[in-house]
């Protein structure tokens, strides 16, 4: 049963990370559900994440040709910041980790309620459009990747935008470029440290793979604005649940 529910919520957060975002937020709140330690659930959400990133990657790749000069001194940035998140998560109190998380969520709703108001006042503030301000920034948003998914692509993207980088598709795909370097440093950690579920991680894995290519098909019949109003109702739902099983 438990492995059910998490292939159908990576479906619906497959669905929501291709068509709009935050579906890392659903994914990771199935793990706990299913009795996970938040932990484990955030390190195997990592794993499970990752597929989608890599394939994400992949259908962007013809749009990155013209940055890789970029993308070569960015990508170990990335992978540092990887994984100094992962040991900042593996360093982390389990307790407080646990009482972290429904903030965490929060957090991640709020980022990508007003995403594309960060991106704008990060492009505004980069002023001279200094590419090293953004690639430190980007190296900030890897930090965080590594400890916690949610809402990491939205930071990502306006680290991309401090850094004087406009091209949408591009950026996208520069965006999935460094998640999946970032998390591959942080669950290079926690396989070494025993804290990923693989059977639960392949699940959503599988879930999320195919929820991002059934959102494709979407795209012609949802408008994006609809898309996103469901989502972010989901994150505000789940959010809520996290507040409650919490603290409530």
């Amino acid at each position: 049963m438990d492995t059910i529910l998490l292939f159908i919520a990576g479906l619906v957060g497959g669905t929501m990370n291709a068509l709009a975002g935050g579906g890392s937020g659903i994914t990771f709140a199935a793990l706990v559900f299913t009795g996970m330690p938040p932990i484990i659930a955030n390190a195997t959400n990592t794993f499970a994440a990752t597929f989608g990133y890599i394939t994400g990657v992949i259908g962007y790749r013809k749009h990155m040709q013209g940055y890789w000069r970029d993308l070569m001194w960015q990508m170990p940035l990335a992978f540092i910041g990887g994984l100094i998140g992962g040991w900042a998560l593996l360093q982390t109190d389990p307790q407080l980790f646990a009482a972290a998380v429904p903030w965490l969520l929060l957090l991640a709703t709020l980022l990508f309620m007003a995403g594309p108001q960060l991106e704008r006042a990060a492009a505004q503030l980069g002023g001279a459009r200094i590419k090293a301000i953004g690639a430190f920034a980007i190296f900030l948003t890897c930090i965080y990747g590594g400890y916690f998914q949610g809402g990491f692509g939205i930071l990502t993207l306006a680290g991309l935008s401090l850094g004087g980088y406009t091209a949408v598709r591009a950026m996208n795909g520069m965006k999935l470029l460094f998640a999946t370097v970032s998390s591959l440093a942080a669950i290079f950690l926690f396989a070494a440290e025993g804290k990923i579920d693989w059977l639960g991680g392949l699940a959503v894995l599988v879930g999320i793979g195919i929820g991002s290519y059934g959102a494709a098909r979407l795209t012609d019949y949802v408008s994006d604005v609809s898309v996103k109003r469901a989502s972010l109702s989901i994150c505000w739902l789940v959010t809520a649940y996290a507040f409650y099983s919490t603290y409530g």
